[in-house]
């Protein structure tokens, strides 16, 4: 287990390029459809791997270089702040969690008497405004990290990227009266929402892997309109939560699973395309959201991927992403012991049923086992409960 979890290395360039960029291959191949449950295979033990959290003493991985803005200095109360040039906006309500913190204020007072400092920032007309009030010492200093909470309604609006203002004031309290030591305005890119970066500074690959959790939207309307017309499919006319069965005996895993297929090839007449185009700096990839995916009908291989997993989450199931060189594929727990899975190659959809798909997905799987045991470069299991547990929730959309 620790090996799995240790081996890890962070993307170069061009490895990260072959994962990212190359297009999702589907086959058009049709099999004699497996017996029921016959699409679970148990994994190794590796399949379960952890987050990597910071520290103990709270540190956390710093992703790139910061931004310094000039100090000013007031009645010998002095302030300066550093801050991240780029607002990654999918993973924006992970700041000061798994990605360093947005805005770091340093006051620093020289007067012989302790002072009481207000320090605020935003990124204007994209965040709520983030305030607090310290008191500094005499002859000390005090830093204030902060993280402007990017609201659902700028995320909506974010399907391109955005140059906008950061806004930070500093003040202090004398006399019961506020006197402004410090505000400044400062540039930041605000990217779009379907910007992931598959490669972070300061991350392993597998930390950089774990983040694309946050793009699992098992709460987003469009997916709960996908499960609403599931259930029509499905023989009791309704869609249960959870798990009622070891290793799926009864079959409620699969059945449900193959009503999401069946929801997705004849309700939204889903299909496979190859867009990976991205327009943002860096190592990053153009993802679409599951309700984006839903409503443009296609989606390549990580968005149709996200979309099934969004689903089967909402549905109180365990489900994991595969990462392969080139290729992404899920695989959904058939209890809630998470040993075994059904595998699905989603690229699939929309072109051979749901049975034809789990087969792909088992042989994918059974490729690519012992390079995931081994920890090989650019193979990755993403674990959505332990991601969900260690605090990569969903981006908050709509």
């Amino acid at each position: 287990m620790n090996s799995w979890r240790n081996t890890y290395r962070r993307f170069g360039a061009a490895a990260l390029i072959v994962l990212t960029v190359a297009a999702c291959g589907a086959s058009n191949s049709t099999w004699r459809p497996p017996a029921q449950g016959s699409g679970a295979v148990s994994t190794p033990a590796a399949s379960a791997a952890h987050v990597a959290l910071p520290d103990a003493s709270g540190a956390k991985a710093s992703e790139g270089p910061r931004s310094t803005a000039a100090a000013a200095t007031v009645d010998q109360i002095t302030a300066d702040y550093t801050y991240k040039s780029e607002l990654i906006t999918p993973l924006a309500h992970l700041y000061g969690k798994f990605l360093d913190d947005f805005v770091i204020v340093t006051v620093a007072n020289g007067s012989t008497a302790p002072v009481k400092v207000i320090v605020a920032s935003e990124i204007t007309g994209y965040t709520d405004k983030a305030s607090d009030t310290v008191t500094v010492a005499a002859g000390g200093s005090e830093e204030v990290r902060q993280n402007p909470s990017l609201s659902s309604t700028a995320i909506d609006g974010l399907s391109t990227q955005h140059q906008a203002d950061l806004h930070v004031t500093v003040s202090y309290i004398d006399t019961g009266v506020a006197k402004i030591v410090l505000d400044q305005t400062s540039q930041t890119l605000v990217t779009s929402r379907r910007d992931f970066p598959w490669a972070i500074s300061g991350f392993t690959q597998q930390e950089s892997f774990n983040l694309v959790a946050a793009m699992i939207t098992p709460n987003d309307p469009g997916v709960e309109a996908l499960i609403g017309a599931a259930r029509h499919y499905d023989p009791s006319g309704s869609m249960v939560s959870g798990y009622d069965s070891a290793d799926d005996y009864n079959g409620s895993v699969w059945q449900r699973l193959s009503d999401i297929w069946q929801a997705e090839t004849t309700d939204y007449s889903l299909a496979y395309v190859s867009t990976t185009v991205s327009f943002a700096a860096g190592q990053s990839q153009r993802i679409r959201l599951p309700s984006e995916v839903l409503d443009q009908g296609n989606g390549n291989c990580i968005e149709t991927v996200l979309l099934y997993a969004s689903a089967a989450e909402a549905l109180g199931m365990d489900a994991a992403l595969i990462l392969i060189p080139g290729h992404a594929y899920v695989g959904i727990s058939v209890d809630k012991t998470d040993q075994n899975y059904y595998f699905i190659e989603t690229t699939m959809i929309g072109q051979a049923t749901f049975a034809e798909a789990t087969k792909e997905g088992l042989k994918e799987w059974n490729d690519a086992a012992s390079h995931m045991k081994a920890g090989e470069q650019d193979y990755g299991w993403v674990d959505v409960p332990t991601a969900r547990k260690n605090g990569i929730i969903p981006i908050p959309w709509h």
